[in-house]
């Protein structure tokens, strides 16, 4: 996955991103087979795609039911930030306005942990809302909350359960050149999903382990409500746990994606059944080296006839160094997944990311990072306004500072680039974007 940070569209990209992993062809970890993702924290505003991403990738894998005790962190946050491009070179939507603005988001952001005898219980997310001084119209809440509990049973099983809500204005990356945007780009996006996975097995041995879930994708605006779709998934997994080998998996998955308000002629639904197989290895090599990485064989059967089929190849890995004086993240992927955009059936997507932070003094902390992604569309010709063929790229580089100024506040200051560019009917754009955080812990 693209780290939120890097490319944070002026508060538009986590839509997007949140999109992509509902209808992920996921894996079976939580570096899962097509995306990896942590709940970091980074002053104002969450860093929580990535977030989701581990919940929506959660494996059929045994989860445990945490270590270490009760724990209650609420923080509330500003971030302003100026943007030199908030709506993505588009001139339908600024107006002859230009094209920057500056932008604050408050934001309260919760962090609970409730152990107990036999499981845990956790609550995490934020409630916030984004302000613009100029384009006012894309003022919108942002709310992302996941809670969750593992209950262990019959011994050496254990049983997690969650439930997750998101709702935010969508990525007005999104839009094509050739459709109205007549109240498009004021969409809010709703996206929720439960799922409940158990797994058994020890430090050693097999741990056979299954998942299932279900999301849901509702949008507010007319015309993008085609884009609305149900998901359903299946998760098998069957891995062997050794000291000297880490953790070796093979799984197996199905999923079941619909375009709920896309109807044809012939009356036959659009969307996707996705099959994938394949082997994982979980490894830390000594503390400071922890690996994870995983192959597969997936299949995407549209449900339209007139949509091509893909076979192929995809794969996952996130690899994390930990050293004296500074940590280095690495992550790429894979995938074959049902579209976010308008009447396309789906895409395949890559994505490559790079990430460095480190601590020059006990107070002050620098990161930095790179990403890029790679999306190739498929759909029907049935749908007149959709790109019979396409693909974007999106690179992203970003650099922050932050500084510890107590024990409760906290200042971020961080600086970004995106650059888009597409040979279908997106627009390609460069944004650069300066921010200042400030969080108060309570």
């Amino acid at each position: 996955m693209l780290d939120q940070q890097a490319i944070d569209m002026s508060g538009q990209a986590w839509g997007s991103q949140v999109r992509a992993e509902t209808f992920r062809i996921r894996g079976v970890n939580s570096a899962s087979l097509f995306s990896r993702a942590s709940l970091s924290r980074s002053g104002g505003v969450a860093l929580l795609a990535t977030a989701w991403a581990a919940v929506y990738a959660a494996p059929a894998d045994a989860q445990t039911s945490g270590g270490g005790g009760r724990q209650i962190d609420v923080s509330v946050s500003n971030r302003l930030q100026y943007d030199s491009d908030v709506v993505l070179s588009d001139s339908r939507i600024s107006g002859g306005r230009g094209k920057d603005d500056v932008s604050t988001s408050p934001t309260l952001d919760l962090d609970i942990y409730l152990p107990r005898a036999t499981g845990s219980l956790y609550l995490r997310g934020n409630l916030g809302y984004v302000f613009y001084r100029k384009f006012t119209k894309l003022n919108r809440e942002r709310i992302n909350l996941e809670g969750g509990f593992d209950q262990r049973v019959l011994g050496d099983c254990i049983v997690h359960g969650s439930a997750n809500y998101s709702r935010q204005l969508s990525d007005l990356g999104d839009v094509f050149t050739t459709v109205p945007v007549t109240g498009e780009f004021r969409n809010s996006q709703e996206n929720r999903e439960i799922s409940a996975d158990v797994g058994c097995g020890g430090g050693i041995g097999f741990r056979p382990s299954v998942a299932v879930s279900r999301s849901e994708v509702r949008n507010s605006a007319a015309l993008r409500k085609f884009s609305d779709a149900d998901t359903n998934s299946l998760t098998g997994q069957i891995g062997y746990s050794a000291p000297a080998l880490g953790i070796v998996s093979v799984f197996g998955r199905y999923s079941d994606s619909k375009y709920i308000n896309r109807s044809t002629p012939s009356g036959n639904d659009d969307g996707v059944r996705t099959y994938a197989a394949g082997v994982q290895l979980e490894r830390n090599l000594g503390t400071r080296l922890n690996f994870t990485g995983s192959v597969n064989y997936s299949k995407v059967k549209p449900y339209l006839a007139s949509v091509k089929e893909f076979s192929g190849v995809g794969f996952d890995l996130s690899a994390q160094y930990r050293g004296d004086f500074f940590q280095v993240g690495l992550t790429g992927s894979r995938a074959a997944e049902p579209s976010t955009l308008l009447f396309v059936s789906y895409d395949i997507q890559t994505s490559l990311g790079l990430t460095m932070t480190t601590e020059l003094t006990p107070r002050l902390r620098w990161n930095g990072g790179f990403s890029y992604r790679r999306r190739a569309f498929a759909s029907s010709p049935i749908f007149i306004a959709a790109p019979i063929r396409g693909t974007e790229s999106l690179y992203s580089l970003n650099a922050g500072l932050s500084y510890q100024a107590g024990r409760r506040l906290r200042f971020s200051l961080d600086g970004g680039y995106t650059k888009r560019t597409s040979d279908t009917q997106l627009f390609n754009y460069d944004q650069k974007r300066i921010s200042l955080t400030t969080s108060l812990s309570l």
